[in-house]
């Protein structure tokens, strides 16, 4: 067999393991795939999960910055009883103030939902997607 339908078989395998995996993943309350060109945070945005549940969901299938998802890749977008589906996409100017006055989300409760997010707000970006619930989501379990 050639080196490249080895590489080929191997690329092939190892997706298929990876969607098997996240398929069988317990807990997951749904799914998405992978399109195109996502980033997380397109994922994010059109699968209606804050970019950090979508890491959070799946600790073992995405690196830290993001950018070892590939295409027909299945993903866990919640966990159950940890699956927060109102969100705003962070916009330019935004600021923590402005998304919790457009939300109503007290802003312990932005916080609390987005961990990633530091007290001051300061390193929230634009595209972000962000848990902007009312109801307190714990992801430390």
């Amino acid at each position: 067999m050639s080196i490249s339908k080895q590489l080929f078989a191997l690329v092939a395998l190892s997706a298929l393991f990876t969607v098997a995996s996240a398929q069988a993943r317990t807990g997951c309350s749904r799914n998405g795939t992978v399109q195109g060109n996502d980033t997380c945070d397109i994922l994010s945005a059109r699968d209606n999960v804050s970019t950090f549940q979508l890491a959070n969901a799946n600790k073992a299938a995405i690196d830290p910055l993001c950018d070892n998802i590939f295409p027909g890749e299945l993903l866990c977008l919640g966990l159950t009883g940890k699956d927060c589906d109102s969100i705003t996409v962070v916009q330019e100017g935004d600021s923590c103030a402005t998304i919790t006055e457009a939300s109503g989300t007290p802003l312990a409760t932005l916080l609390a939902n987005n961990p990633n997010v530091n007290s001051d707000c300061s390193n929230i970006y634009p595209g972000e997607v962000l848990c902007t619930s009312s109801q307190v989501f714990d992801y430390s379990t």
